[in-house]
């Protein structure tokens, strides 16, 4: 079984997956990254810690086969 790592960028700063995890296939390490990149963009966009968060997932020690990308962009219209 193929072993994927989920290495973790927010707004530049970069958090190495190390440990990787097994999964069936790609399709099931895009699904898991998905939850993975959402969850940690929900608590660092309400902490306001970063805006931009960017899983990307590599199978073993090869460049990434994927990348899900998760960007917060908030507009306040001005008065007037």
């Amino acid at each position: 079984m193929p072993r994927f790592h989920f290495d973790v960028h927010e707004d530049g700063h970069l958090f190495r997956d190390e440990d990787g995890q097994d999964f069936a296939n790609v399709d099931v390490a895009r699904k898991e990254a998905v939850l993975t990149g959402t969850s940690i963009a929900r608590d660092a966009f309400v902490a306001g810690s970063a805006d931009h968060v960017v899983v990307d997932v590599r199978e073993d020690e090869h460049a990434p086969c994927l990348k899900v990308s998760i960007k917060l962009e908030v507009e306040q219209p001005t008065d007037g």
